[in-house]
Protein backbone atom coordinates (compact mmCIF):
# COMPACT_ATOMS: atom_id res chain seq x y z
CA UNK A 1 0.00 0.00 0.00
CA UNK A 2 1.13 3.26 -1.09
CA UNK A 3 0.93 6.82 0.68
CA UNK A 4 1.32 10.17 -1.03
CA UNK A 5 -1.62 9.57 -3.57
CA UNK A 6 -4.95 10.40 -4.45
CA UNK A 7 -7.70 7.57 -3.43
CA UNK A 8 -11.61 7.91 -3.23
CA UNK A 9 -12.85 6.90 -0.08
CA UNK A 10 -16.59 6.67 -0.32
CA UNK A 11 -19.37 7.99 -2.99
CA UNK A 12 -20.55 11.67 -2.73
CA UNK A 13 -24.03 10.94 -2.19
CA UNK A 14 -23.16 8.74 0.99
CA UNK A 15 -21.60 11.82 2.80
CA UNK A 16 -24.81 13.93 3.78
CA UNK A 17 -25.52 15.48 7.29
CA UNK A 18 -23.49 12.77 9.57
CA UNK A 19 -19.97 11.53 9.63
CA UNK A 20 -19.11 8.45 7.96
CA UNK A 21 -15.93 5.62 8.93
CA UNK A 22 -14.53 4.77 6.06
CA UNK A 23 -11.14 2.50 6.26
CA UNK A 24 -8.27 2.95 3.68
CA UNK A 25 -4.73 1.84 3.72
CA UNK A 26 -5.78 0.08 7.14
CA UNK A 27 -6.31 2.80 8.48
CA UNK A 28 -9.87 4.58 9.40
CA UNK A 29 -10.92 8.04 8.54
CA UNK A 30 -14.05 10.20 9.18
CA UNK A 31 -15.91 11.79 6.63
CA UNK A 32 -18.26 14.71 7.05
CA UNK A 33 -19.73 17.84 5.60
CA UNK A 34 -19.71 21.25 6.57
CA UNK A 35 -22.21 23.94 6.75
CA UNK A 36 -20.66 24.54 2.87
CA UNK A 37 -20.99 21.29 1.73
CA UNK A 38 -17.46 20.63 1.84
CA UNK A 39 -16.72 17.43 2.70
CA UNK A 40 -13.32 17.13 5.18
CA UNK A 41 -11.68 14.21 5.88
CA UNK A 42 -9.87 13.19 9.75
CA UNK A 43 -8.19 10.57 11.39
CA UNK A 44 -11.25 8.57 13.04
CA UNK A 45 -9.65 8.76 16.44
CA UNK A 46 -9.82 10.90 19.37
CA UNK A 47 -6.88 11.92 20.72
CA UNK A 48 -7.96 12.70 24.28
CA UNK A 49 -9.44 8.76 25.21
CA UNK A 50 -9.67 7.06 21.84
CA UNK A 51 -13.07 7.85 21.03
CA UNK A 52 -14.45 6.93 17.10
CA UNK A 53 -15.13 10.23 15.64
CA UNK A 54 -17.31 8.92 12.85
CA UNK A 55 -19.54 8.02 15.34
CA UNK A 56 -20.40 11.77 16.73
CA UNK A 57 -22.08 14.68 15.11
CA UNK A 58 -21.30 17.95 13.34
CA UNK A 59 -21.89 20.69 15.03
CA UNK A 60 -22.46 24.26 14.70
CA UNK A 61 -18.95 25.28 14.61
CA UNK A 62 -18.25 22.91 11.64
CA UNK A 63 -16.42 20.48 13.82
CA UNK A 64 -17.05 16.67 13.88
CA UNK A 65 -17.90 16.21 17.71
CA UNK A 66 -16.20 12.74 19.93
CA UNK A 67 -19.25 10.72 21.13
CA UNK A 68 -17.51 10.20 24.31
CA UNK A 69 -16.53 13.24 25.79
CA UNK A 70 -17.72 15.93 23.29
CA UNK A 71 -14.47 17.32 21.82
CA UNK A 72 -14.86 19.11 18.74
CA UNK A 73 -12.39 18.54 15.84
CA UNK A 74 -12.16 20.92 13.58
CA UNK A 75 -11.67 20.54 9.49
CA UNK A 76 -7.86 21.23 9.93
CA UNK A 77 -8.08 18.44 13.01
CA UNK A 78 -7.98 20.95 15.57
CA UNK A 79 -9.79 20.78 18.53
CA UNK A 80 -11.80 23.90 18.81
CA UNK A 81 -13.84 23.13 22.11
CA UNK A 82 -13.57 21.15 25.03
CA UNK A 83 -17.33 20.65 27.09
CA UNK A 84 -15.97 19.74 30.45
CA UNK A 85 -13.40 22.83 30.41
CA UNK A 86 -16.62 25.36 29.48
CA UNK A 87 -16.67 28.32 26.32
CA UNK A 88 -13.47 29.95 25.61
CA UNK A 89 -11.24 27.77 27.75
CA UNK A 90 -8.16 27.37 26.58
CA UNK A 91 -7.16 24.29 23.99
CA UNK A 92 -4.12 22.73 24.88
CA UNK A 93 -1.21 23.00 21.92
CA UNK A 94 -1.81 18.75 21.25
CA UNK A 95 -4.96 18.35 20.78
CA UNK A 96 -4.59 17.61 17.35
CA UNK A 97 -5.14 14.68 14.38
CA UNK A 98 -4.14 14.47 11.01
CA UNK A 99 -6.41 15.98 8.22
CA UNK A 100 -6.22 15.28 4.60
CA UNK A 101 -7.06 17.39 1.37
CA UNK A 102 -10.25 16.04 -0.40
CA UNK A 103 -11.75 16.78 -3.62
CA UNK A 104 -14.97 15.54 -5.33
CA UNK A 105 -15.25 14.34 -8.95
CA UNK A 106 -17.14 12.18 -10.68
CA UNK A 107 -19.59 11.59 -7.82
CA UNK A 108 -16.34 10.44 -5.70
CA UNK A 109 -14.72 11.92 -2.58
CA UNK A 110 -11.31 11.56 -3.02
CA UNK A 111 -9.00 12.24 -0.20
CA UNK A 112 -5.11 12.63 -0.42
CA UNK A 113 -3.34 10.49 2.31
CA UNK A 114 0.29 11.77 2.22
CA UNK A 115 1.98 14.69 3.35
CA UNK A 116 3.33 15.94 0.00
CA UNK A 117 2.45 20.09 -0.75
CA UNK A 118 0.01 20.33 -3.49
CA UNK A 119 1.99 21.67 -6.20
CA UNK A 120 4.64 17.54 -5.61
CA UNK A 121 0.71 15.75 -5.91
CA UNK A 122 -0.19 13.95 -8.71
CA UNK A 123 -3.03 14.82 -10.11
CA UNK A 124 -6.36 13.01 -10.13
CA UNK A 125 -7.06 11.05 -13.34
CA UNK A 126 -9.21 12.85 -15.59
CA UNK A 127 -12.62 11.31 -16.84
CA UNK A 128 -13.87 14.03 -19.41
CA UNK A 129 -16.80 11.69 -20.38
CA UNK A 130 -17.79 11.69 -17.05
CA UNK A 131 -19.13 15.48 -17.03
CA UNK A 132 -20.26 15.46 -20.78
CA UNK A 133 -24.10 14.30 -20.14
CA UNK A 134 -25.04 14.95 -23.28
CA UNK A 135 -23.10 12.48 -24.98
CA UNK A 136 -22.25 9.71 -21.95
CA UNK A 137 -24.88 7.92 -20.02
CA UNK A 138 -22.68 7.35 -16.28
CA UNK A 139 -23.68 4.37 -14.42
CA UNK A 140 -22.01 3.30 -11.03
CA UNK A 141 -21.06 0.14 -9.70
CA UNK A 142 -19.63 -0.98 -6.75
CA UNK A 143 -16.96 -3.79 -6.00
CA UNK A 144 -15.00 -5.42 -3.07
CA UNK A 145 -12.53 -7.62 -3.71
CA UNK A 146 -10.50 -10.08 -1.46
CA UNK A 147 -7.10 -8.92 -2.63
CA UNK A 148 -4.54 -6.50 -2.58
CA UNK A 149 -4.98 -3.26 -4.96
CA UNK A 150 -2.08 -4.02 -6.96
CA UNK A 151 -3.04 -7.75 -8.25
CA UNK A 152 -6.58 -5.64 -8.60
CA UNK A 153 -5.01 -3.33 -11.04
CA UNK A 154 -3.11 -5.76 -13.12
CA UNK A 155 -6.02 -8.02 -13.25
CA UNK A 156 -7.59 -4.84 -14.86
CA UNK A 157 -5.47 -3.82 -17.70
CA UNK A 158 -4.47 -7.58 -18.57
CA UNK A 159 -6.23 -8.39 -22.11
CA UNK A 160 -4.71 -11.49 -22.31
CA UNK A 161 -6.79 -12.57 -19.59
CA UNK A 162 -10.34 -11.95 -21.05
CA UNK A 163 -10.51 -15.25 -23.09
CA UNK A 164 -10.67 -17.43 -20.41
CA UNK A 165 -12.19 -15.51 -17.70
CA UNK A 166 -15.07 -13.55 -19.92
CA UNK A 167 -16.92 -15.51 -22.01
CA UNK A 168 -18.86 -12.79 -22.96
CA UNK A 169 -15.13 -10.80 -23.85
CA UNK A 170 -13.24 -13.32 -25.94
CA UNK A 171 -12.65 -17.66 -27.11
CA UNK A 172 -9.98 -19.44 -26.03
CA UNK A 173 -8.93 -20.66 -29.26
CA UNK A 174 -8.50 -16.77 -30.08
CA UNK A 175 -5.90 -15.66 -27.29
CA UNK A 176 -2.73 -15.87 -29.88
CA UNK A 177 -5.09 -13.32 -32.21
CA UNK A 178 -5.46 -10.88 -29.75
CA UNK A 179 -2.59 -8.58 -29.84
CA UNK A 180 -0.78 -5.39 -27.99
CA UNK A 181 -0.33 -2.86 -30.85
CA UNK A 182 1.25 -0.38 -28.71
CA UNK A 183 2.15 0.46 -24.92
CA UNK A 184 2.06 4.10 -23.78
CA UNK A 185 3.91 5.00 -20.15
CA UNK A 186 4.21 8.45 -18.41
CA UNK A 187 5.92 8.59 -14.69
CA UNK A 188 2.77 7.83 -12.95
CA UNK A 189 0.88 6.26 -15.78
CA UNK A 190 0.31 3.79 -18.91
CA UNK A 191 -1.95 2.77 -21.41
CA UNK A 192 -2.28 0.49 -24.36
CA UNK A 193 -3.28 0.39 -27.36
CA UNK A 194 -5.15 -3.57 -28.43
CA UNK A 195 -7.23 -5.62 -30.88
CA UNK A 196 -9.67 -8.46 -29.57
CA UNK A 197 -12.15 -11.14 -31.45
CA UNK A 198 -14.46 -11.37 -29.09
CA UNK A 199 -18.09 -13.13 -29.12
CA UNK A 200 -20.84 -11.40 -30.74
CA UNK A 201 -21.93 -8.72 -28.29
CA UNK A 202 -24.87 -9.13 -25.99
CA UNK A 203 -27.66 -7.32 -24.15
CA UNK A 204 -29.90 -4.64 -24.33
CA UNK A 205 -33.07 -6.42 -24.74
CA UNK A 206 -30.42 -8.64 -27.58
CA UNK A 207 -30.32 -5.46 -29.65
CA UNK A 208 -26.45 -5.43 -29.29
CA UNK A 209 -26.56 -8.82 -31.47
CA UNK A 210 -26.77 -5.88 -34.60
CA UNK A 211 -24.17 -4.16 -33.41
CA UNK A 212 -21.40 -6.49 -33.72
CA UNK A 213 -20.08 -9.71 -35.79
CA UNK A 214 -18.71 -12.54 -33.88
CA UNK A 215 -15.26 -12.36 -33.54
CA UNK A 216 -14.93 -8.75 -35.46
CA UNK A 217 -12.14 -6.76 -34.51
CA UNK A 218 -12.56 -4.37 -31.47
CA UNK A 219 -10.39 -2.18 -30.89
CA UNK A 220 -9.71 -2.09 -26.42
CA UNK A 221 -7.25 0.49 -24.60
CA UNK A 222 -6.65 -0.04 -21.03
CA UNK A 223 -5.34 2.43 -18.83
CA UNK A 224 -3.72 2.46 -15.50
CA UNK A 225 -2.76 5.42 -13.18
CA UNK A 226 -1.49 5.74 -10.26
CA UNK A 227 -3.23 8.12 -7.90
CA UNK A 228 -6.49 6.49 -6.89
CA UNK A 229 -5.14 3.14 -8.77
CA UNK A 230 -7.30 3.56 -11.20
CA UNK A 231 -8.48 1.85 -14.09
CA UNK A 232 -9.89 3.10 -17.26
CA UNK A 233 -11.12 0.69 -20.17
CA UNK A 234 -12.01 2.01 -23.16
CA UNK A 235 -13.71 0.07 -25.73
CA UNK A 236 -14.65 0.59 -29.04
CA UNK A 237 -17.03 -1.88 -29.88
CA UNK A 238 -17.63 -0.65 -33.67
CA UNK A 239 -17.51 2.79 -35.09
CA UNK A 240 -19.89 4.68 -33.64
CA UNK A 241 -20.98 2.40 -30.23
CA UNK A 242 -17.93 3.15 -27.04
CA UNK A 243 -18.31 2.39 -23.78
CA UNK A 244 -16.00 3.44 -20.82
CA UNK A 245 -14.98 1.69 -17.27
CA UNK A 246 -13.62 4.25 -15.12
CA UNK A 247 -12.59 2.53 -11.26
CA UNK A 248 -10.83 3.70 -8.30
CA UNK A 249 -9.51 1.00 -6.56
CA UNK A 250 -8.79 1.73 -3.01
CA UNK A 251 -6.87 -0.41 -0.37
CA UNK A 252 -8.75 -1.05 2.95
CA UNK A 253 -5.74 -3.03 4.31
CA UNK A 254 -3.27 -5.52 2.25
CA UNK A 255 -6.02 -8.16 1.70
CA UNK A 256 -8.84 -6.23 0.25
CA UNK A 257 -9.75 -3.65 -2.07
CA UNK A 258 -13.25 -1.48 -2.64
CA UNK A 259 -14.09 -0.49 -6.20
CA UNK A 260 -15.41 2.39 -7.26
CA UNK A 261 -16.92 2.36 -10.66
CA UNK A 262 -18.53 3.96 -13.61
CA UNK A 263 -19.34 3.04 -16.71
CA UNK A 264 -20.17 5.40 -19.62
CA UNK A 265 -21.76 4.70 -22.85
CA UNK A 266 -22.15 6.68 -25.51
CA UNK A 267 -25.23 4.43 -27.13
CA UNK A 268 -28.80 3.22 -25.81
CA UNK A 269 -28.24 6.31 -22.94
CA UNK A 270 -32.39 5.88 -21.84
CA UNK A 271 -32.31 5.21 -18.11
CA UNK A 272 -34.39 1.54 -19.66
CA UNK A 273 -30.70 0.31 -20.40
CA UNK A 274 -29.46 1.23 -17.31
CA UNK A 275 -30.05 -2.09 -15.00
CA UNK A 276 -28.52 -4.18 -18.28
CA UNK A 277 -25.04 -1.89 -17.95
CA UNK A 278 -25.16 -2.22 -14.48
CA UNK A 279 -25.59 -6.36 -14.00
CA UNK A 280 -23.07 -6.65 -17.08
CA UNK A 281 -20.15 -4.87 -15.73
CA UNK A 282 -21.17 -6.54 -12.02
CA UNK A 283 -20.64 -9.72 -13.68
CA UNK A 284 -17.60 -8.90 -15.65
CA UNK A 285 -16.23 -7.94 -11.79
CA UNK A 286 -17.39 -10.96 -10.18
CA UNK A 287 -15.54 -13.21 -12.94
CA UNK A 288 -12.45 -11.30 -11.93
CA UNK A 289 -12.57 -11.81 -8.11
CA UNK A 290 -13.20 -15.14 -8.37
CA UNK A 291 -9.83 -15.57 -9.82
CA UNK A 292 -7.56 -12.67 -7.76
CA UNK A 293 -9.43 -14.08 -4.52
CA UNK A 294 -7.23 -17.43 -4.80
CA UNK A 295 -4.00 -15.75 -6.88
CA UNK A 296 -0.68 -16.84 -4.85
CA UNK A 297 0.76 -15.01 -3.50
CA UNK A 298 -2.01 -12.44 -2.68
CA UNK A 299 0.11 -9.48 -3.49
CA UNK A 300 2.49 -8.57 -6.42
CA UNK A 301 6.12 -10.22 -6.40
CA UNK A 302 8.80 -7.64 -6.41
CA UNK A 303 10.92 -9.36 -8.80
CA UNK A 304 10.40 -12.05 -11.98
CA UNK A 305 12.32 -14.61 -10.37
CA UNK A 306 9.63 -16.66 -9.24
CA UNK A 307 7.29 -15.82 -12.53
CA UNK A 308 8.08 -16.50 -15.95
CA UNK A 309 6.25 -14.14 -18.37
CA UNK A 310 6.57 -13.38 -22.26
CA UNK A 311 5.74 -10.68 -24.51
CA UNK A 312 1.96 -10.22 -23.96
CA UNK A 313 2.65 -9.53 -20.27
CA UNK A 314 4.35 -6.21 -21.24
CA UNK A 315 1.90 -3.65 -20.77
CA UNK A 316 1.34 -5.29 -16.91
CA UNK A 317 5.16 -5.06 -16.36
CA UNK A 318 4.69 -1.10 -16.96
CA UNK A 319 2.23 -1.18 -14.73
CA UNK A 320 5.28 -3.22 -11.73
CA UNK A 321 7.97 -0.85 -13.16
CA UNK A 322 5.85 2.51 -12.38
CA UNK A 323 4.94 1.06 -8.81
CA UNK A 324 8.02 -0.38 -7.99
CA UNK A 325 9.66 2.72 -8.82
CA UNK A 326 7.60 4.79 -6.33
CA UNK A 327 8.70 2.34 -4.01
CA UNK A 328 12.21 2.05 -4.29
CA UNK A 329 13.10 5.58 -4.88
CA UNK A 330 10.49 7.38 -2.77
CA UNK A 331 9.43 5.25 -0.23
CA UNK A 332 5.84 5.68 -0.19
CA UNK A 333 4.95 2.03 0.76
CA UNK A 334 3.90 1.22 3.96
CA UNK A 335 5.61 -1.07 6.33
CA UNK A 336 3.17 -3.33 7.51
CA UNK A 337 5.29 -5.59 8.88
CA UNK A 338 6.33 -3.28 11.25
CA UNK A 339 3.21 -2.55 12.49
CA UNK A 340 2.21 -6.10 12.87
CA UNK A 341 3.78 -6.11 16.77
CA UNK A 342 1.65 -3.41 17.42
CA UNK A 343 -1.46 -4.28 16.39
CA UNK A 344 -4.43 -3.98 18.94
CA UNK A 345 -2.18 -1.83 21.47
CA UNK A 346 -0.98 1.40 19.03
CA UNK A 347 -3.03 3.24 16.92
CA UNK A 348 -0.94 4.43 13.66
CA UNK A 349 -1.88 7.60 11.56
CA UNK A 350 -1.16 8.40 7.75
CA UNK A 351 1.07 11.39 7.45
CA UNK A 352 -1.02 14.60 6.55
CA UNK A 353 0.40 17.89 4.93
CA UNK A 354 0.22 19.62 8.33
CA UNK A 355 2.98 17.04 9.87
CA UNK A 356 5.46 18.72 6.90
CA UNK A 357 4.21 21.96 7.54
CA UNK A 358 4.84 21.64 11.49
CA UNK A 359 7.96 19.17 11.89
CA UNK A 360 8.76 20.42 15.29
CA UNK A 361 4.96 20.32 16.77
CA UNK A 362 4.61 16.85 19.32
CA UNK A 363 1.61 15.15 17.39
CA UNK A 364 0.09 12.51 19.78
CA UNK A 365 -0.19 9.35 17.22
CA UNK A 366 3.13 8.48 15.41
CA UNK A 367 2.42 8.15 11.65
CA UNK A 368 2.68 4.72 10.06
CA UNK A 369 6.31 3.19 9.24
CA UNK A 370 7.66 3.79 5.89
CA UNK A 371 9.99 1.17 3.84
CA UNK A 372 13.04 3.46 3.12
CA UNK A 373 14.47 3.99 -0.09
CA UNK A 374 16.74 1.41 -1.75
CA UNK A 375 18.22 3.01 -4.63
CA UNK A 376 18.17 7.07 -5.98
CA UNK A 377 15.81 8.46 -9.00
CA UNK A 378 17.56 8.65 -11.87
CA UNK A 379 17.52 12.45 -13.66
CA UNK A 380 15.02 13.06 -16.02
CA UNK A 381 15.92 15.25 -19.21
CA UNK A 382 13.39 18.21 -18.76
CA UNK A 383 10.47 18.18 -20.47
CA UNK A 384 10.79 14.63 -21.63
CA UNK A 385 7.80 13.31 -22.88
CA UNK A 386 6.05 9.99 -22.34
CA UNK A 387 7.84 6.81 -23.69
CA UNK A 388 5.61 4.87 -26.79
CA UNK A 389 7.03 1.69 -27.20
CA UNK A 390 5.25 -0.27 -30.64
CA UNK A 391 5.05 -4.16 -29.51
Amino acid sequence: MLTNLWYVAEWSKTVKDKPVRVKMLGQNFVLFRDKAGKVNCLSDVCIHRGGSLSKGWTTKRDCVACPYHGWEFDAEGKVQFIPSRGEGSAIPERARIDAYPTEERYGMIWVFLGDLPEEERYPIPDFPEYEDKENWRPVEVEYNWEGSVDRVVENGIDIAHTAFVHPGFGYPEMADKNEILKVNRGEYWGSSDNVLYPPQLEGNFGLNKLFRADKAATYVTPAFYLPGHCVRLHIKVNSWMEMIIFDANTPIDENTTRSFAVQVRNFFKWPIFDGGAKKRTKRVFGEDGDIVSQLSPNYLPESLENEVSVEQDKFMGAWRMIRRKHIEEKGWKIDTKAMKPYEGEKVFTIPSPARRLNPHFKWALDTVPLIAPTRRAAAAPAGEPASTEPV
